[in-house]
């Protein structure tokens, strides 16, 4: 099935696209920092002394070769503070779809408004009847998981995390070790939970695929008047003057044939939401 580009999804896609070139440019700039440093080898000055522009330098007063096995091992570090990120934009993203399907009548009131990460995908399959990839969810979950972990018990191994990675299945271990080489499946109580690329991949990789799920799954509840409101809104809020403009069918259309083409919007569909619109918008 075909996304629908509503507004919200491609807000959550652009912060997707973020985190992944941002966590790219940081472990780049990581190991450039490193190399560069050889060349200051052997030196006793700190690096305040040696790089005195650098802004901040002040706070990394340390040797070159301490700096250098700081910045090699920042993959960990940097990973443990982007999955969390990540999950949290998924999970923000997850209760906007719930809101649309209250906005649509398919979930209760409120119900938006009480879920979280290890709630909102099985709130979004029953108010469907749609079913999310059981290999993204299961990653997503061993994930959360790990994150509460590193959050709540000082990056050890939790029971419920060992139960977790205890219930995966070949093709689930199949799919870890294909993004990210290693996989938590053997993880014990005990056991210190650690992040990297790997990781990232792996939430990154889970997410879009479940994101992409979720809208597929709206378009299972949400009426054609529904996806016609929310065109509206979308455009007023990014192009506002494509509401207001005597040329705003004309430009409205287009954007439903590029971002809402599968809500298969009729011209009448478009002209009653604007109307709406401009009835509570004067």
């Amino acid at each position: 099935m075909a996304i629908i580009r509503f507004l919200e999804y491609r807000q959550y896609e652009g912060t997707r696209i973020e985190v992944n070139n941002s966590m790219m440019a940081l472990l780049a700039g990581a190991g450039i920092a490193s190399h560069f440093l050889q060349l200051t080898d052997g030196s006793d000055r700190l690096l305040p002394e040696i790089f005195p522009r650098v802004p901040h330098i002040g706070r990394f007063n340390l040797s070159s070769s301490a700096a250098r096995g700081m910045l090699d091992s920042a993959e960990s570090h940097l990973a443990s503070m982007s999955v969390p990120y990540v999950l949290a934009v998924h999970e923000d993203y997850l209760k906007t779809c719930i809101a649309l399907l209250e906005r649509a009548g398919a979930s209760s009131p409120g119900t938006a408004k009480g879920a979280k990460l290890f709630n909102a995908h099985g709130t979004i399959e029953r108010d469907t009847g749609g079913t999310f990839s059981q290999v993204s969810l299961h990653q997503i979950n061993s994930i959360r998981l790990m994150r509460n972990c590193l959050v709540h018990a000082g990056s050890r191994v939790s029971p419920e995390l060992v139960k977790h990675v205890g219930s995966s299945t070949p093709q689930i271990e199949t799919a870890w070790l294909k993004v990210a080489g290693r996989s938590p499946s053997r993880l014990q109580l005990g056991d210190t939970v650690d992040f990297g690329f790997g990781e990232v991949t792996i939430a990154l990789a889970a997410t879009k695929v479940l994101a992409r799920e979720a809208n597929e799954m709206l378009q299972l509840r949400l009426s054609s008047e529904t996806w016609a409101d929310l065109l509206i809104e979308d455009a007023a809020e990014t192009v506002p003057q494509n509401v207001r403009s005597p040329l705003a069918l004309n430009k409205l259309k287009g954007k439903a044939r590029f971002d809402y083409a599968p809500a298969q919007l009729a011209d009448t569909d478009i002209i009653d939401a604007l109307a709406r619109w401009r009835a509570s918008n004067t």
